[in-house]
């Protein structure tokens, strides 16, 4: 595969290139752009969903930001001329329209100092609209981009290619195929490591604990997203339910799910949400439903401080049993909706680390050549108007779960639950490790 805009260039090629691109593509995004918002699933942490406020509001919000025109108003005239002194004075090739288009966007968007809102390319906002099915072709891995830009792996789903390939969660993607990953978000990243099964795909790594990077060649599989998993667990007394995201067939996998651990008349019930990196606020709302009675279920306020409660109904299976919802670092997005709303409204004890703290909605907006616009559009809030974005949720009991324990086989998390559901007995505070810097690509 080709790196993005990748031609061999110099660093001061490339800098010419972001420019006359930043520059060119301005203009063409500004009279260009146009909006479809439509509904998908992220990839890794990046949760999306539709406004739940009329579209006037949406208009409106474009109308209203001409007020504030002159504050973002560029400068055509030396945008004119930067153009001109470099096609009459760059040395190199120039670049495609498109390469040029897909740059200056991104510049653009990223100006804006805002990680989950993005511009997708036409090549890969197709993958998105992959996701929201719950199956794709690729290795059976999910991604997430760290603080310092690396591309990590988060999971990988047992018995698919990554994990017999020896790939570990914590890995940090280098180069698929030889392209570099540096400057590449996860989704773009995802889009390199999938492809047609039965093609390879080789990836370079670098992982905790080795002096050097090294390369895994995997072969493609179909992926189904295991996105539910039950079982009894304890003295077979205690339902367990782990839910991997909150993607198009969630809710109704869960419901079914859990019918068949309520047919066993268990005592108590777990809620696994722990890596779980969100997904559709619908369906977000859709398992709320199963687990709550009627009342409020998330508070939704976009940038003009417009307010939308969402509420759950008293049409669930699942209502008053007694319940843990297990939570970590990796629980994000809609996972954290849901797991904010069964704490608030007292519905189940929350046990583990502190969740992601992505409180924010973007709006999926398809743009003229086929490319998707993802806006931050509003902020959620937990029925008690507690903030999410930046801040998580913190469990009701802190338990860690260290990489040694994860390695041995050891759930000490899942463990508490079982323990605080049979015997009434609250977890002992565990101290969070310390987490060193993940090294730069």
């Amino acid at each position: 595969m080709e790196r993005l805009n990748s031609t061999g260039s110099s660093p001061v090629k490339n800098i010419a290139l972001g420019l006359l691109g930043m520059f060119i593509g301005a203009l063409i995004f500004i009279l260009g752009m146009t909006a479809g918002v439509v509904l998908s699933r992220p990839g890794g942490l990046l949760f999306t969903g539709a406004s739940p406020f009329p579209p006037t509001n949406i208009a409106a919000s474009a109308g209203a930001s001409d007020a504030a025109a002159g504050q973002a108003e560029l400068d055509f005239a030396l945008i004119k001329d930067v153009i001109g002194r470099l096609r009459a004075q760059w040395y190199g090739e120039m670049p495609s329209s498109a390469q040029l288009t897909d740059g200056a966007i991104k510049g653009l968007v990223n100006a804006l100092g805002d990680e989950f809102t993005q511009y997708v390319e036409p090549r890969f906002a197709k993958m998105l609209n992959e996701d929201i099915t719950g199956a794709f072709e690729g290795i059976g891995a999910t991604l997430k981009q760290t603080p310092s830009g690396s591309i990590q792996i988060v999971r990988t789903f047992p018995g698919m290619p990554a994990e017999r390939g020896g790939v570990l969660p914590g890995d940090i993607i280098e180069a698929v195929d030889g392209v570099s990953t540096q400057g590449l978000n996860s989704t773009e990243v995802a889009a390199m490591v999938r492809g047609p099964r039965g093609t390879e795909v080789t990836l370079t790594l670098r992982r905790a604990g080795r002096s050097r990077p090294f390369q895994v060649t995997l072969v493609r599989e179909r992926i189904e997203i295991p996105l539910v998993s039950s079982r009894m667990v304890g003295d077979g007394s205690i339902g367990y339910i782990s839910l991997f995201d909150f993607s198009q067939p969630a809710s109704k996998q869960l419901e079914k799910h859990l019918k068949e651990i309520l047919d066993k008349q268990p005592k108590a019930l777990i809620l696994d949400l722990r890596d779980n990196p969100g997904g559709l606020l619908s369906q977000a709302k859709e398992v709320g439903d199963i687990f709550l009675k009627r009342g409020t279920f998330v508070i939704e306020r976009d940038y003009r401080g417009n307010k939308k409660v969402t509420s759950t109904t008293d049409r669930g299976i699942a209502q008053d049993i007694p319940m843990v919802v297990l939570v970590n670092g990796g629980s994000a997005s809609a996972a954290e909706i849901v797991a904010g709303a069964l704490q608030d409204r007292g519905r189940a004890t929350l046990i583990g680390e502190k969740t992601f703290g992505k409180g924010s909605v973007q709006s999926p907006q398809t743009l003229s050549n086929g490319g998707q616009l993802r806006i931050t559009i509003e902020r959620w809030y937990t029925p008690n108007d507690r903030a999410i974005h930046g801040v998580g949720i913190t469990p009701d009991y802190v338990v860690s779960n260290p990489p040694e324990d994860v390695r041995d086989g050891k759930d000490p998390q899942l463990e508490a639950a079982i323990e605080f559901l049979t015997t009434g007995k609250t977890p002992a505070p565990t101290p969070i490790p310390t987490v060193a810097p993940t090294p730069l690509p």
